[in-house]
């Protein structure tokens, strides 16, 4: 935005995002799509009533990616690489603390959970089988989600749509090869979208670790003082992003 024509500037930062979003849109459709393909009605309605779990997912990388991108970016314009990559660090390992213990809570109470969910005799071991390997990946689906805004923050707009290309191509890839040509429906397409996480959380890792010129995912910058905690954790806008996630699923 400093050293840009505006309207090339905001060309260059919006054309990806919204290429990023119509990324979202398909890799949201993907799993439900290919289950349908299996033609068994009882391995769509395990990915669909296991949907809220992943949502949860993505309220929470919402929350740490675009708050934690709002400090970043105004840390940017006054110059505090401090402040810059302590807001990135955070952004970083909330969303693998909240991860891991999602995994573990979803891991530990997994009956009471599906139950909840309205899992029934017919569904259960389906949405077993696509919960128990959505919740080993939780950190990386969070994670690789928030890094694409913080990435974006720092005006790397092709990079962060590379990262949510690379999760979404890969999930579209092994979904029916995972689902269909292996059998193992509903698990197949949680495994799929674990996998695609993990690949996207790889190319950020390698992005912060060698392009980032501002952000830094050192953890000696990690910390929840200077407003950094209640800057990005909060929790109306928790609720927002939980609400928007919804919407965009049904």
């Amino acid at each position: 935005m400093s050293s840009l024509p505006v309207p090339k500037a905001v060309a260059k930062m919006a054309i990806p995002s919204v290429i990023s979003s119509l990324v979202t849109v398909v890799y949201n459709m993907a799993d439900t799509f290919f289950a349908g393909q299996t033609g068994d009605p009882l391995q769509v309605a395990a990915v669909s009533l296991t949907n809220p779990i992943f949502i949860l997912f993505m309220a929470f990388a919402n929350m740490f990616g675009m708050d934690g991108s709002a400090p970043a970016s105004m840390a940017m314009g006054g110059k505090n690489e401090k402040r810059m990559k302590q807001a990135s660090a955070f952004a970083t390992y909330a969303s693998l603390i909240v991860g891991v213990a999602l995994a573990v809570i979803l891991m530990v109470f997994m009956m009471p959970v599906l139950n909840m969910f309205r899992a029934n005799e017919q569904t259960f071991l389906y949405a077993k089988g696509y919960t128990f390997h959505i919740a080993y990946g939780a950190p990386f689906i969070i994670w690789s989600a928030a890094a694409s805004f913080v990435v974006r923050a720092e005006g790397a707009s092709k990079e962060a749509m590379i990262g949510s290309m690379i999760g979404t191509v890969a999930n579209i890839v092994l979904d029916p090869v995972l689902i269909s040509g292996m059998g193992m429906g509903a698990a197949g397409a949680a495994v799929a979208t674990t996998i695609g996480n993990i690949l996207a959380s790889i190319y950020y890792l390698w992005y912060f670790l060698k392009k980032s010129k501002c952000f830094s995912i050192s953890i000696q910058y990690f910390t929840c003082k200077d407003g950094i905690l209640s800057g990005v954790c909060d929790q109306q806008h928790f609720v927002g992003c939980f609400m928007d996630e919804n919407q965009k699923t049904d």
